[in-house]
């Protein structure tokens, strides 16, 4: 496609990728749309009267074939820039995004986290105080790339999926988000409320990004947030809750030749691990709010072969839909620790090294259902439960205490795990799920 093909990103008829020209490419594509010389956007400045659907005499947003084609080369610029975290270096996806943004008429800022890290927070004016605002992270895990069948950074497209780190978490999700704030002032519509963007650094790490959104006073008039997170077209009224633990296995080193003098803590840790990964699936179905979870993450015993390890580490990740089943938990490996150290004369303790408690929206919220009937669509109401996984919404609730919901493009499934990819359908699906609820409750 001609004015796209050069804009840091992998072409689909070469498949070569150029790298270190993401921002100056960007800057030449964004140039070009904007004089309305790209083909895969042409026709796209001035839509007002094309392409608007019309309630009543008030224009409405609506997506047609070239918004769903710009949104495409949107995502695999994105993807074309490497993010991973750690160490994030957000900053150079974080000026892409804030140029596109200004690009388009819409006040954007960096704001900084830390050497060469930064989140971007952009506002579109409405017309009554009051923000709703779209989130959503720059950054990924980061990728091994021997396991990866096609390169990471550079994406390709394939029946109908794209193939790239970040594609579906969740760089799709953020050019949703763009998207609709582009229509919105390209279409010069009216909003009720102001929309705020919040796109964030180091949600893959330690929601330290959306922590320093929140607390830069950006975001203090939000009444609903909206976080775009891959959901495979399910939406979230909340998440549960992340739960991390280290427990440790003390014992005493000895020569390898010689393991009756010393006291090996791997054996008490494997059988700890064993019994722990038995009685994950004992926790109870909850309505709404799913299963607790546990996962045993890591494990660190020993440091030569040749000596009795006198130290095992093993850190566990339990994601739980209540308070009450996190002191489950709790108990739980406590109970398991000390019955693997019986009679071994290993020592055994436990440690939170996190808990960020579950978060449940009202969902009689005008807002939340607002939503809900814009993911149903024709059908009827959409299921109410919580994210199975956690986001940026932890370092934002507790704050603010306003209604969440999670909703974007990708599938969660596809997540932290090699060959990620992008349905190109739930990215169109996501499209048309927001301007249905834009068009709803957020424009004039």
């Amino acid at each position: 496609m001609k004015g796209c093909v050069n804009i840091g990103v992998a072409c689909e008829k070469s498949g070569k990728h150029e790298k270190g020209k993401y921002v100056s490419g960007i800057t030449n594509w964004l140039s070009a749309l904007v004089k309305n010389k790209c083909s895969c956007v042409a026709g796209s400045i001035g839509r007002e009267t094309e392409n608007n659907h019309v309630r009543g005499a008030i224009p409405l947003l609506r997506i047609d074939e070239e918004v769903r084609q710009e949104a495409v080369e949107l995502v695999k610029t994105l993807v074309g820039i490497k993010s991973v975290n750690p160490p994030g270096n957000e900053n150079e996806i974080a000026t892409v995004v804030k140029e596109f943004l200004v690009t388009n008429g819409i006040d954007a800022t960096l704001v900084p986290l830390g050497k060469e890290r930064s989140s971007v927070v952009a506002r579109i004016r409405g017309a009554s105080s009051g923000s709703v605002v779209l989130c959503g992270h720059l950054d990924t895990v980061n990728a091994d790339e021997e396991k990866w069948s096609v390169p990471p950074f550079e994406p390709r497209i394939n029946q109908g999926r794209m193939w790239g780190l970040g594609s579906a978490d969740m760089k799709s999700g953020v050019v949703v988000i763009l998207e609709m704030a582009k229509l919105i002032v390209q279409d010069n519509l009216t909003l009720k409320k102001d929309l705020v963007l919040a796109l964030t650094a180091d949600e893959e790490d330690g929601y330290q990004g959306a922590a320093s959104v929140t607390e830069s006073g950006l975001i203090d008039d939000a009444k609903f947030l909206i976080i775009a997170e891959p959901t495979a077209g399910k939406v979230y009224c909340g998440q549960k809750g992340e739960l991390w633990l280290e427990v440790v296995f003390s014992g005493k080193a000895a020569h390898g030749s010689m393991p009756e003098q010393g006291i090996n803590t791997i054996l008490p840790a494997s059988e700890f691990c064993l019994a722990l990964a038995e009685a994950a699936g004992s926790f109870p179905e909850t309505p709404g709010r799913g299963q607790t979870s546990l996962n045993i993450g890591q494990i660190d015993g020993g440091w030569q072969v040749n000596i009795v390890p006198d130290t095992t580490r093993v850190r566990i990740d339990s994601r739980v839909v209540s308070d009450e089943e996190k002191r489950m938990v709790v108990d739980l490996v406590e109970r398991l620790g000390q019955e693997a150290i019986a009679n071994t004369g290993a020592g055994f303790k436990a440690k939170t090294i996190a808990y960020r408690p579950p978060i449940v929206s009202d969902t009689s919220s005008p807002y939340v259902q607002s939503f809900l009937k814009a993911v149903a669509g024709n059908h009827s109401q959409a299921e109410m439960e919580i994210a199975p996984y956690s986001t940026d919404g932890v370092s934002i609730i507790p704050k603010l205490a306003i209604p969440m919901v999670v909703y974007g493009p990708g599938d969660i499934a596809q997540a932290h795990q090699p060959d990620e990819f992008l349905e190109l359908s739930s990215l169109y699906g996501a499209l048309d799920v927001f301007t249905r609820f834009f068009n709803e409750l957020v424009i004039k």
